[in-house]
């Protein structure tokens, strides 16, 4: 990696992800307490290339040519003890080939720290996660193991990437190991040898072996700076505010070092004073909100009244409210020109982002736990002993289905001389290692929301009962979002599936703004075909399946246009809904046996028989849906 003179920008700002990544990977190379980092939603193709820029940081810092990283160890699902604090060492011996054992890549003896690669988090082996807990953060560690006996301290660096719906899924102590986290979904690598871009050449000083450490001091708002970026809830213990704390001190000395400049000499003894400007700059460099926010409340948005209707017709809908939308039914273009502008409330507070960008995912993520206590999967068989689910491990064998060969052979092999040395490998029982697989979902819960007609309903409250069954019942979730402002195409709907209920990306979908178009015929298309193919999934069926549709029935997107993305100009009439219709008689064809189909009735006038209408072709039932107060709704 190449060094460049400094430029003054700051690692705070938000429109150059790589250089924020990259500043993050210093600091945590500068502090000696800031030794995991973990990055959320980064795509996978682009480990590979943090990695690599990470050991070769970690190399300057250790005196290593440019260029030349430190020894990696990446971790993963079939990682077991003997692999972290082991490692066999074969040689040759008067009697053939032997085996000795030395010290594992945790083990540190190197000079310089190593790197250790955790590709998913979420996928880590029990021991690996056992090791990442014992030695983040830990001043010293002993290894006993197998007559090796060791002390050491530990400076290895830990780099780990996981997706933010897995967060809520790991341990507490695991994730509060990792001082720096980030969520990094738009990074986007540039190819060649500096994906992050050429590190300054200030800081390649300041990594240097040699470079001066001069002593630290806190100004006086340092420690309150710290507390009003985080939360004050009780059991999140100290962790995060000592590693907002570490990056501020790491941040100040990157700054005295491009204040020095290479080649100049510092002022003898001159402490570094590390200041409340610090720990914000430390805060939007890993996007962390401020907790605690002044106390007066934003001016509300004007509210432009309504025209008052000219002759008979519907009630106009309440000062505040995005006027009701009624079908097309006369010729000309499918999309509707934009309506008159009305109040959609106050403006958000400036600093509030999705979830999915805040470097603790685990703690608004979805639905929380009350209501319901969780339920292992069952597991469905095709035959006798058949082998479900991703390998998330590898144990001793309890029979002979399933198992590893790999591991199997090593075991074996490390008790090779004391079995008769040379000669075939000898395998005994004991040896026999077999996967673990983690069970599959067999439950499905699928949401197609129209996002035109919601309106003041509270949409979390309307679905909570639904979402709760599929977090219970660990149920994957797909949804189908309609007419939301912003798609791609407004003529098509969007969808995405999520491994359970607490998956960022579903809050997110319950408060998306409304768009013109309402592609509900493409929206429901959509659903049957996820349904189908999860019905008819080749390794695991579904047991059980939940459809929900939260519509006013209103579509006014053919199903050709929706499919092909393109607007033909020309009459309209009804064929949206009907469109609709049609499509939710093709999800009634699946089977009522497995699937549950549940509309839900904003209670949008006129027109109020079509939610009814749609749940007829469904073979459901309709519900009411709850409004801003809260009240239950009503099956129909």
């Amino acid at each position: 990696m190449s060094a460049r003179p400094p430029q003054a920008q700051d690692p705070g700002e938000p429109d150059d992800v790589s250089h924020r990544l990259l500043t993050a990977l210093v600091c945590s190379v500068l502090e000696p307490a800031l030794t995991g980092v973990l990055l959320f939603d980064l795509p996978p193709e682009h480990v590979s290339a943090v990695a690599r820029v990470f050991a070769e940081v970690l190399g300057a810092a250790g005196g290593r040519p440019p260029g030349a990283g430190v020894p990696r160890t990446t971790l993963d699902a079939s990682t077991v003890d003997e692999d972290l604090w082991l490692r066999p060492r074969v040689r040759r011996g008067p009697d053939g080939i032997e085996f000795a054992l030395g010290p594992g890549p945790l083990a540190e003896t190197a000079d310089s720290p190593p790197l250790v690669v955790v590709p998913d988090l979420a996928r880590l082996s029990v021991p690996g996660m056992r090791a990442a807990v014992q030695l983040l953060g830990a001043d010293v560690a002993t290894l006993e193991h197998s007559g090796i006996r060791r002390s050491w301290t530990p400076r290895a660096r830990w780099l780990a990437f996981c997706r933010s719906e897995d967060a809520v899924h790991l341990s507490p102590h695991l994730l509060d190991r990792f001082a720096v986290r980030l969520g990094v979904p738009d990074l986007r690598p540039t190819p060649g040898p500096e994906p992050l871009g050429p590190l300054p050449a200030a800081w390649a000083a300041a990594l240097t072996p040699g470079a001066p450490r001069p002593s630290v001091t806190l100004g006086e708002e340092f420690a309150a700076s710290v507390l009003d970026h985080l939360d004050d809830r009780d059991g999140l213990g100290q962790r995060r505010a000592l590693a907002l704390g570490r990056i501020a001190r790491a941040l100040a000395r990157l700054d005295e070092a491009e204040r020095v400049r290479p080649g100049r000499e510092a002022a003898p003894d001159a402490p570094l004073l590390v200041t409340a400007a610090h720990v914000g700059r430390a805060a939007r460099l890993i996007r962390l909100r401020a907790a605690h926010r002044p106390s007066t409340p934003p001016e509300p948005a004007p509210v432009h009244e309504l025209p008052e209707p000219s002759g008979p017709g519907p009630e106009p809908p309440p000062a505040g409210l995005r006027p009701v939308r009624e079908p097309a039914v006369e010729a000309g273009p499918l999309v509707q020109e934009p309506e008159t502008v009305v109040s959609l409330g106050p403006a958000p507070v400036p600093g509030d982002r999705p979830a999915s960008s805040s470097p603790y995912p685990e703690d608004t993520a979805g639905p929380g736990t009350d209501g319901g206590t969780l339920r292992t999967p069952a597991r469905r068989t095709a035959g006798a002993r058949a082998s479900r689910g991703a390998v998330v491990g590898v144990r001793r064998a309890r029979d002979l289905w399933d198992l590893a060969p790999v591991r199997t052979a090593m075991e074996a092999a490390k008790y090779r001389a004391i079995r008769g040395g040379p000669g075939p490998l000898v395998i005994v029982p004991q040896d026999l290692r077999g996967y673990v697989r983690a069970p599959e979902p067999v439950r499905m819960l699928t949401l197609v929301l129209d996002h035109t007609c919601r309106g003041d309903q509270d949409w979390h409250t309307t679905l909570e009962p639904f979402l709760q069954w599929a977090y219970v019942t660990r149920a994957t979730v797909h949804v189908v979002e309609v007419g939301a402002r912003g798609a791609a195409n407004e003529l098509r709907a969007g969808s995405f599936s999520a491994r359970s209920t607490r998956d960022p990306r579903i809050a997110a979908a319950l408060v998306r703004p409304p768009g013109r178009a309402t592609p509900l015929a493409h929206g429901l298309d959509q659903a049957g075909s996820a349904l189908r193919r999860a019905f008819r999934h080749h390794r695991a069926g579904l047991v059980e399946a939940l459809l929900v549709v939260v519509t006013d029935g209103r579509g006014n997107v053919p199903l050709a246009a929706g499919r092909t993305g393109h607007q033909d100009r020309g009459p309209v009439g009804r064929t949206g809904t009907t469109d609709a219709v049609e499509a939710a008689g093709r999800i009634r064809a699946l089977g009522r046996s497995r699937l549950h189909s549940v509309v839900v009735d904003p209670g949008r006038r006129p027109y109020t028989a079509l939610p009814a209408e749609l749940a007829d072709a469904l073979g459901g039932v309709v519900i009411a849906a709850r409004d801003g107060d809260g009240e239950a709704g009503r099956a129909r």
